[in-house]
């Protein structure tokens, strides 16, 4: 990714452009006071140069005039001083709906610190996989590859934390950001671990910082924080001590929004108990009904998927994405992280106002899963999807002769949910969503499916989902396409898009 200078607006009585801590700091600083804010803001309405990264309020305490600052502002770029107290109600509901962040406004060294590391332009994640990793010939013990899910060690690894696997590449790194490094792991109670990673200057052997984080604090990423002028790259290995049996998982690489968000200003991290991770973004948007729910698609660079797409459309929405095995597991797993993907589309509702009859749940290819399989839990007004996947079980046998080597994450999905690759596996896998959907009454829901005539992934989604809901009073409004799954995306995007606009113009009043 490519560095450019943010633009920041600071609005308050002390202004901070001439200050000595902003010399060479990659800013375009620009300044209002308090008292001229809304006459500023006018003028750049005019000149139609309104777009800050960052808005910072250094004395919201004694704003009063604050309207115009929402005409500009977006959600979770507007920065207030913690120590602050803000007194108007009005003023309160707008820096709520925005999101506004808190920070200490006291320590401008630390404030243009984390203006310049996390409020960049973009989103950047990627994963090593277990491929990637070289275990140590001291190691003795068994060894096990499930296929790119997870490599199982199991044997007797020392009496003090001992290095025992390190990842074959290097990250490569640039100053310009910070990092945020997970290694998803689970152990036996006997087994203590250690996470040993080096920042080394590029070009050469120097060290310039180096981190071991152990048990525990491994259930949350680890920030790396550099205040280098030079790239630089990440040298990462495992320390393991005890005896007994580990897996090890996918290391993920992402860069850091530190306490502002996750991949993007506000975006939200989630994990069970299992370490698993689901990630959120919630975007308030006018306020008004419907919420958007847009669960992403299969992607192997991490990160979100669809906010442009959703924001153009104006109403409220909320992103999710799944960021396990090579490109996303479906959004199925343990009770804890289902449950929590449901929770969240619910808080948000009621953080809104909005009831389920003002809900929509949508996605396409691996998001139709989510979008469908979340539908019988929640009950919405209405589900838009194309190229509808649900028998992930067939998926994976599919993979062998129907469709050799173009989807080899769905024999991983299989390992991953099922442990095994049997055919009672693959029925399991496949009744995960019918289990679920066989018992929903879709009689007050509207369904807009766009399919592919001759899918090589799941050929018998459609004609599935038809039977179903052919035994209730759901209206369901379809389109085919011939071709295979990927033949023509395009074709199914637009299609997708038109229903979510005819679909907001004709209940809802948008457009």
């Amino acid at each position: 990714m490519n560095k450019k200078v943010i633009r920041v607006l600071q609005i308050g009585n002390d202004n901070w452009t001439n200050k000595p801590e902003l010399t060479d700091q990659p800013i375009n600083w620009f300044f209002t006071s308090n008292k001229c804010v809304s006459d500023y803001i006018y003028n750049l309405l005019e000149n139609k140069n309104p777009e800050f990264d960052v808005i910072l309020l250094t004395d919201v305490d004694t704003l009063q005039d604050y309207e115009m600052i929402f005409k500009i502002a977006n959600p979770y770029t507007i920065l207030v001083d913690k120590e602050q107290l803000v007194e108007n109600s009005q003023l309160i509901t707008l820096l709520d709906k925005y999101k506004a962040q808190k920070i200490d406004i006291r320590n401008m060294q630390k404030v243009l610190y984390d203006l310049v590391k996390y409020f960049f332009e973009g989103q950047y994640g990627d994963k090593m996989d277990v491929s990637s990793i070289q275990i140590s010939p001291n190691f003795k013990g068994q060894i096990q590859y499930n296929g790119h899910v997870n490599l199982v060690l199991k044997g007797k690894f020392g009496a003090t934390l001992t290095p025992t696997l390190s990842w074959q590449y290097n990250i490569p790194a640039n100053s310009d950001y910070n990092h945020e490094l997970w290694l998803e792991h689970k152990t036996d109670p006997s087994i203590k671990l250690g996470l040993s990673v080096q920042m080394i200057e590029q070009g050469s052997s120097n060290i310039l910082k180096q981190w071991l984080i152990k048990d525990s604090q491994m259930k949350l990423p680890l920030l790396i924080e550099n205040h280098a002028n030079t790239s630089y790259y990440l040298a990462l290995s495992l320390q393991i001590q005890g005896e007994g049996t580990i897996k090890i998982g996918n290391l993920h690489n992402r860069l850091s929004r530190s306490k502002f968000g996750q991949f993007v200003l506000g975006g939200e991290r989630f994990a069970d108990s299992n370490q698993e991770e689901i990630m959120s973004y919630f975007y308030p948007g006018d306020m008004k009904p419907p919420l958007n729910v847009y669960f992403s698609g299969y992607r192997s660079a991490e990160g979100f998927e669809g906010y442009w797409m959703m924001k153009k459309l104006g109403a409220p929405f909320l992103l999710i994405t799944d960021p396990r095995l090579e490109g996303g597991a479906f959004y199925c797993g343990s009770d804890e992280l289902e449950n929590h993907i449901s929770s969240t589309i619910s808080q948000k509702l009621i953080e809104l106002g909005f009831t389920r009859k003002e809900l929509i749940l949508s996605g396409l290819s691996m998001g139709t899963f989510g979008a469908l399989y979340y539908a019988s839990i929640i009950k919405p007004a209405t589900v838009i999807v194309g190229k509808p996947l649900v028998n992930l079980g067939d998926i994976a046998t599919n993979e062998k002769l129907i469709r050799p080597n173009i989807f080899p994450t769905s024999l991983d999905l299989l390992l991953a949910m099922e442990d095994g690759t049997s055919s009672d596996n693959i029925e399991r896998l496949n009744q995960r969503f019918w289990n679920s959907f066989n018992k929903a009454n879709f009689d007050d829901t509207r369904f807009a499916i766009a399919y592919m005539e001759n899918d090589d992934y799941d050929a018998n989604a459609y004609q599935n989902l038809i039977e179903k809901l052919s035994d209730s009073k759901a209206i369901v409004i379809s389109k085919g396409i011939p071709g295979r799954h990927n033949d023509n995306s395009a074709a199914i995007n637009s299609w997708f898009l038109s229903q979510y606009q005819r679909i907001l113009a004709e209940n809802f009043q948008r457009g």
